[in-house]
């Protein structure tokens, strides 16, 4: 009876061991953050908490079209952190119409489930992304406040790319 006591306090030790481990490596390569509200559904649900990386944004990896990332709130850059999807890189030509948003003259075309709808700022000017300045859009467009709204975002306000999601637990593919 004490023996199979202390095996299970010897595998309570491991996993709290263990345990430690995994939230030292996770901090040290990543930013833990909640999902708040629903501009990221249907792909990412309010009260999800997902892992930033930030490794890559230090080695100066680039963005790439379809990226999901973390980044400060134009409006409240020292508090809130947005998730949103990379629509848009430094260079390239963005419009919408009629809530179809256009990159360099063509339809973008997306591979994952955007929910899409009339936001009240379905009509975009063109705007040429300048070095540096990348277009994030939420995939719940009717239900998003992203760069249509208030325009591009700076790398340097790029936080990192959303690697996976912790609660529940999901690697992000999307």
């Amino acid at each position: 009876m004490l023996g199979k006591f202390f095996n299970w306090l010897f595998l309570l030790k491991v996993v709290i061991i263990l345990a430690v481990i995994a939230v030292i490596i996770i901090v040290s390569i990543g930013v833990i953050l909640p999902v708040s509200g629903k501009s990221m559904e249907p792909n990412f649900k309010s009260g999800q908490i997902v892992l930033v990386e930030k490794v890559s944004r230090l080695k100066n990896k680039p963005l790439k079209y379809g990226d999901i990332v973390a980044a400060k709130f134009p409006a409240d850059p020292d508090k809130t952190r947005l998730i949103k999807r990379v629509l848009g890189l430094p260079g390239d030509r963005i419009y919408a119409v009629k809530g179809v948003i256009f990159r360099n003259g063509e339809t973008i075309t997306e591979n994952y489930s955007p929910i899409l709808g009339d936001p009240g700022y379905s009509e975009l000017t063109e705007i040429t992304l300048k070095e540096d300045e990348y277009f994030l859009v939420g995939d719940n467009r009717s239900g998003s406040s992203d760069s249509r709204l208030w325009g591009p975002v700076q790398k340097s306000d790029i936080q990192g790319r959303v690697i996976l999601i912790l609660i529940p637990l999901k690697i992000v593919s999307i």
